[in-house]
């Protein structure tokens, strides 16, 4: 299954939402309707017993529906306007700042950049549940920019590099297999039928000389809300358990390493993954293990069993007898293999371990995203390590990633360049001016690496508070108006930049923008700025743009557009428009963009950062061609 038939299949899987939330609402409805005409006196008329009173039963329906349709839509207006990291907060999540000096900290941020650079995604924000000592994890995001992942202190303390690089690569995978989005809209559909038993319990907790009928009220309350909690339940079992399956094949494929992802399987067996925080009940489902208690109501699996997933992926299942026997993988601190990378990136690749002949082919085949592959990871790994230390050290903090951008930046004019420096801050500059010169140092200057060296500066970058980020990309907007112009590479970090540091909310476009015709110009923009970028012949760039237009979902065609007519603030919109398109849509879009990237048989750097940075922006993981530029 490739991204956009697991986005497709988790979009027709939201749609089931409506159908189950109505299931609960009819439920809580009829369990309120009942309470009052049997307990409270209202089927009473005369002396006589009536179970139909269309009066009540109308008010009914119309606080009950009201109530639950409210809740609902203030959370997803929450959880839509905040994102992921808001999700984490409520959690009791701590976001982990990439200028920690805590070495089990350091080790998933450094994980976390291996995995998002080889899916081609910007590298989530690491949280880190500090009161939570189960063995747990979790991804949450509206789209690949607003993703984080977060662990618990007890998985980040007992896991080995293998197993949590298992873990954390089965969360990526739910990132980019869409998974993340379709939690969060559960989460806001989920508050509104656990909304009566949220109230309920607040009024349980009541204290003094007259709590007593508020309590009585409450344990009413929760009664009538058990109704939305089996539901919810339900729902989440329903949604969640056969995503597992996928993100584990998706993890396998990713690593060729199902060992480490197995062996993190088992130490759940050992130990307890539940989650104590009192809003881990409605986020169950975005946990790696399951949450819950074994006492919670109407518990329903929202996980596979860890038998089950340990057994396709080839590996040891524990049985009763052998969870306090069997010796545990080394923990961090104690001896762990250190993976050997090439220290030339030009060198041949190593190989590829073969996936062991136990794990079912159909696990793989059927089930894991073509987008993410053991290669990609393997080249990610191989390119870092080439990076020099200092300079990736400064990448974790504000002031050097700050640098970074502005390093990528700089003109290679020496007076423009002098102009571009004035607009720093000196504690950015001096890590600016030394990224210059190693990328001046390095073949077709360091093409190669510009996009590895935003995709670590960007992460820290998140990470600045909400009032420094219009700050950021305005000190983006004035470095390269300093050159006068907008090249098609500056162009696609700044929309990198921009992408990762707005908020959902500022992101948001209208819908009634998305109109066919529009999207058809869209199109036609986005298709020339390619061609023209790969090609310096205009015959060669309009021929391209002619077979890329033939692949494309345009209704219409438009004639090739003159250079002059393409401006880049129509490009930003067009991509906001094309966003809001339908998985099918942006899939064949996305492969109309690589038709013109491929046209001529090479990749430049330029075509590669702006397919980066189209990609992006769509919510699509960067097709795999970054090793092939040049």
């Amino acid at each position: 299954m490739d991204f956009f038939a697991a986005q497709a299949d988790a979009r027709r899987r939201s749609r089931w939402l409506v159908f189950w939330l109505v299931l609960a609402v009819m439920g809580i409805i009829a369990l309120v309707y009942l309470s009052f005409v049997l307990l409270l006196g209202f089927g009473v008329r005369d002396g006589e017993m009536f179970l139909w009173n269309s009066e009540l039963f109308f008010w009914v329906c119309l606080i009950v529906g009201g109530s639950v349709a409210t809740a609902s839509l203030y959370k997803m207006w929450q959880i839509s306007s905040y994102g992921g990291r808001w999700i984490a907060e409520q959690l009791g999540g701590r976001m982990i700042s990439r200028e920690t000096q805590e070495p089990a900290e350091k080790r998933l941020i450094n994980v976390l950049d291996e995995m998002a650079i080889a899916a081609g995604i910007p590298a989530p924000v690491a949280f880190v549940l500090d009161e939570e000592h189960s063995l747990n994890a979790f991804a949450a995001g509206l789209n690949t920019r607003d993703s984080v992942v977060g662990v618990t202190q007890g998985l980040l303390n007992t896991m080995n590099r293998d197993e949590l690089q298992g873990v954390v690569a089965h969360e990526v995978s739910h990132i980019v297999n869409g998974d993340s989005r379709l939690n969060l809209k559960l989460i806001g559909v989920l508050h509104g039928i656990y909304i009566i038993t949220l109230i309920g319990r607040g009024f349980m907790r009541a204290r003094g000389k007259n709590a007593g009928g508020v309590i009585l009220i409450g344990i009413l309350l929760c009664l009538i809300g058990s109704i939305g909690l089996f539901f919810g339940r339900l729902i989440q079992a329903a949604v969640s358990r056969q995503r597992e399956y996928l993100a584990d094949a998706s993890a396998t494929q990713f690593t060729r390493h199902p060992a480490g992802l197995s062996s993190a399987l088992r130490k759940l067996q050992r130990a307890s993954s539940e989650i104590l925080h009192p809003e881990a009940g409605s986020a169950s489902h975005l946990f790696f293990g399951d949450s819950s208690g074994s006492a919670s109501w109407f518990k329903f699996d929202t996980h596979p069993p860890l038998a089950d997933r340990i057994r396709r992926l080839g590996g040891i299942i524990l049985h009763q007898s052998d969870k306090e026997t069997l010796p545990s993988a080394p923990a961090f601190g104690e001896a762990e293999p250190i993976p050997v990378l090439a220290a030339n990136p030009h060198a041949a690749m190593p190989a590829i371990p073969a996936i062991p002949a136990i794990i079912p082919a159909a696990v793989l085949m059927d089930n894991a995203p073509e987008e993410i592959s053991s290669e990609s990871l393997t080249k990610a790994q191989i390119l870092l390590a080439f990076l020099p230390e200092s300079l990736r050290e400064q990448a974790h903090h504000i002031s050097g990633a700050t640098g970074i951008l502005a390093g990528l930046l700089f003109s290679t004019q020496p007076d423009i360049r002098a102009k571009q420096e004035k607009l720093l801050p000196s504690y950015s500059l001096l890590t600016a001016q030394e990224l210059y010169q190693w990328l001046a140092g390095q073949p077709e200057h360091g093409a190669r690496y510009r996009l590895v060296w935003l995709d670590l500066a960007l992460p820290t970058l998140r990470e600045a508070k909400e009032a420094e980020r219009p700050q950021l990309i305005t000190l983006a907007k004035d470095l390269i108006r300093a050159d006068g112009r907008v090249s098609p590479t500056k162009f696609a970090f700044y929309s990198l930049l921009r992408g990762s540091l707005l908020s959902p909310s500022e992101q948001r476009v209208k819908r009634r923008e998305l109109r066919l015709e529009q999207l058809d110009r869209d199109i036609s923009d986005l298709l020339a700025l390619l061609a023209y970028a790969g090609h310096d012949d205009i015959d060669t760039a309009m021929a391209a743009y002619k077979e890329a237009i033939e692949g494309s979902p345009v209704g219409i065609q438009h004639p090739f557009p003159a250079k002059n007519e393409i401006s880049l603030n129509k490009i930003s919109e067009a991509l906001s428009h094309l966003a809001l398109a339908a998985p099918p849509y942006r899939k064949k879009l996305l492969a109309a963009c690589e038709i013109a990237v491929r046209y001529d048989g090479k990749i430049t750097p330029v075509e590669n950062e702006l397919l980066r940075a189209f990609a992006q922006s769509l919510d699509c993981p960067a097709p795999d061609i970054w090793q092939q530029a040049a």
